[in-house]
């Protein structure tokens, strides 16, 4: 592994977002559970994560440029407090109403950690270090979702669902101490005051800037197009177990972990490796959408192109935010704000559309993951090429 300064650093920033990414996933193998002690429907308990992902998106919009303006400790601090209200919240909903409204003030205060997960790294790296710390927190990053459920089931078996939310109180707790004790101020001395939103123009008029964040845009939501079909065609259509649908569904996650580790090669040049994951996505978007063209559906026929996309994607993630956060320094807040909240506003978009046409075969997921690959691949080309004529391809 190569020497890495401000490592500790980078670690707490991955237990930072590791509280957020926790909270999306960890209380998923309760839901029935859920649903019974609130008297409602299994399925009306998904407005759960819905209002938390919404509201972790849009509030990106406020903490990046307010980290630009005050700094980025406080405004952590603000979000974790923010969190352990929503939490103390969900322990204290009697209603499911209640428990959707604690998880949108969750999501409300972990929307710093999507923020700073992009912000901070470039505060403290540039070049091929910054695309190396990148890669090494999207891979601490995609450990979470594969732990938060197993600690979630263990939880809820001994203690019930809410047991889940008093171990997200306590673990944000105590990454909120550790921030407040260790954590120094990253953002640039000399950055110029600026007013709030202002940043955002320069930002979105950059070409450069915009066809990037466009890439993470059509990556997230391959994924998440992914992720809102799977249950649907695996366990409506082809009537698998829960248990297995389950299983299923993590077996790709392990394939955005390599994907995120090969992206951090220091023997690739960044082009070779952008070229790399797109072709990689394009081919998960053909191979997700030729079965469905011949009719044919079957568990390799979604997972084997699901862990290829996700592969390309788990490259693209730290490479394109890369790309779009290191030509500007003092303006890293804002540029986290629009790639971390603008990924998952569009990605929900999508999966919204998703939802809205035909499940009945994967014809619909194959079409729409191709289509983001093929929207990744039309931002990336002048891109490509621009590199090439400014020689940088090496």
């Amino acid at each position: 592994m190569r020497k890495l300064e401000n490592y500790h650093l980078l670690v707490m920033l991955i237990l930072l977002v590791a509280v957020g990414q926790m909270a999306q996933t960890i209380y998923v193998p309760t839901i029935a559970d859920m649903a019974e002690s609130l008297s409602v429907r299994a399925g009306s308990v998904q407005r759960v994560m819905a209002a938390y992902l919404i509201t972790y998106g849009m509030s990106q919009l406020l903490y990046g440029p307010l980290s630009d303006r005050i700094g980025r400790k406080p405004v952590i601090m603000a979000g974790m407090m923010i969190f352990m209200l929503g939490a103390v919240g969900v322990l204290l909903a009697d209603s499911l109403t209640l428990l959707v409204v604690a998880s949108a003030v969750q999501g409300m205060g972990t929307g710093v950690a999507g923020v700073m997960a992009r912000t901070m790294p470039r505060d403290l790296y540039a070049g091929n270090s910054l695309r190396y710390a990148n890669s090494l927190l999207n891979m601490g990053i995609l450990v979470s979702p594969l732990l938060a459920p197993i600690i979630g089931s263990i939880l809820a078996s001994w203690f019930g669902w809410r047991a889940c939310y008093a171990f997200l109180l306590l673990l944000c707790a105590g990454v909120a101490f550790s921030m407040y004790r260790w954590l120094p101020e990253t953002r640039p001395q000399n950055s110029e005051p600026r007013a709030m939103f202002s940043g955002f123009r320069p930002l979105l008029a950059d070409g450069t800037f915009s066809r990037y964040l466009v890439m993470l845009v059509g990556a997230l939501a391959g994924i998440a197009v992914f992720e809102a079909s799977c249950g649907v065609l695996m366990g409506g259509v082809l009537g698998l177990s829960g248990i297995t649908v389950s299983i299923l569904f993590i077996l790709p996650i392990p394939a955005a972990f390599f994907g995120a580790w090969y992206a951090g090669r220091a023997d690739k040049s960044f082009h070779m490796l952008m070229w790399h994951s797109v072709i990689s996505c394009l081919l998960a978007g053909l191979l997700m959408w030729i079965p469905g063209w011949l009719g044919i559906m079957n568990i390799w026929t979604l997972i084997v192109p699901a862990s290829l996309f996700f592969f390309g994607a788990g490259m693209l993630f730290p490479l394109a935010t890369t790309g779009a956060m290191e030509p500007f320094p003092y303006l890293a807040g804002a540029a986290g704000a629009l790639v971390g909240g603008l990924q998952n506003v569009g990605s929900g978009l999508i999966a919204w559309l998703s939802a809205l046409l035909p499940q009945s075969g994967q014809f619909s997921l194959g079409l729409l993951m191709f289509a983001m690959a093929m929207l990744i691949l039309l931002c990336w080309w002048p891109l490509s090429n621009r590199l090439q004529h400014q020689g940088h391809t090496v």
